[in-house]
């Protein structure tokens, strides 16, 4: 077993080696793209060859952590311009032959729609008004879903939705019980098998790569369970342990940084004592 609710702090690769095989149900993570960001730890300007070799590594690693029936949701770009270290690069493409090469299985591809007024529909490069040399560039992301050996979950665990257990007559007059689910609910399961997921930006993350809340979310709620454990190897600001903990998941995380390390321990703090203040109001609220 692993012990879960906790940040480790180290390099990934090294961490994961220590934890038991088989230990995780879902992995959903951000890896650094390599384009140059100033972490304070990680080296984001490595040459495309050892940043490939990095990824295949960490990838390796979670895989042999995952259970056999095991799942991946990982966000990335499209495409990526590393500039003096390779030009433009069809990032999806190269990281999914990776994670084919290890082991991985497709499960899925999810495009990922940015609603956010920072987010830049234009671009400053390439020939203006000519087809000489003009700059097309897709800023989208997407989410890339695969599982290890199992597509089917072996282990059944409560979901995410609950049904209701409803006696209804049938034509000949007899009864059967059948399942009833809210039409939220049925909406909400709907979008996220839909292979496009919207979702807002979080300005407010103390960090230099935002990892939108609403990614691992839905990732967590499509493809775990409840008390299911999910990693994230890359916890940065703790966005995945504070969605865990929302949705009802358990968690590990690993952060190589010290200082995101704190900051993501702080968030968890705050987000455990906002949680505990708004139960007792309930409980104040209910005594009336």
């Amino acid at each position: 077993m692993v012990e879960t609710g906790k940040i480790l702090q180290g390099d990934c690769i090294e961490v994961m080696r220590t934890l038991p095989e088989g230990c995780v149900d879902l992995v959903v993570t951000s890896p650094p793209y390599n384009v140059g960001i100033d972490y304070d730890s990680h080296d984001d300007r490595m040459s495309m060859e050892d940043y490939w070799d990095f990824t295949r590594q960490w990838l390796t690693e979670a895989y042999n952590r995952l259970k056999d029936d095991g799942r991946i949701a990982v966000n990335i770009p499209y495409e990526v311009n590393v500039q003096e270290r390779g030009g433009r690069v069809l990032f999806m493409s190269e990281f999914w032959t990776i994670m084919k090469e290890v082991g991985f299985k497709f499960y899925g591809l999810v495009d990922l729609d940015e609603n956010s007024p920072h987010r830049s529909k234009t671009t400053a490069w390439g020939s203006w008004m000519s087809p000489s040399s003009p700059y097309i560039y897709n800023p989208k992301e997407c989410v890339i879903l695969a599982y290890k050996k199992d597509r089917i979950k072996k282990i059944k665990g409560e979901p995410q939705w609950k049904a209701e257990m409803v006696d209804m007559e049938q034509e000949d007059g007899t009864v059967k019980t059948k399942a009833v689910y809210q039409d939220e609910d049925k909406k909400e399961f709907m979008s996220l098998v839909y292979g496009q997921w919207e979702y807002f930006a979080d300005t407010k993350q103390q960090t230099k790569a935002t990892f939108s809340m609403d990614i691992p979310v839905r990732a967590m709620k499509i493809l775990s369970y409840k008390e299911d454990i999910v990693m994230d190897p890359f916890m940065g600001s703790g966005t995945s342990a504070v969605a865990a903990e929302f949705v009802g998941r358990n968690w590990v995380g690993v952060e190589l940084s010290k200082n995101y390390t704190e900051v993501a321990n702080k968030r968890l703090l705050e987000y455990r004592a906002k949680l505990l203040q708004m139960k007792l109001e309930l409980e104040e609220v209910s005594k009336f």
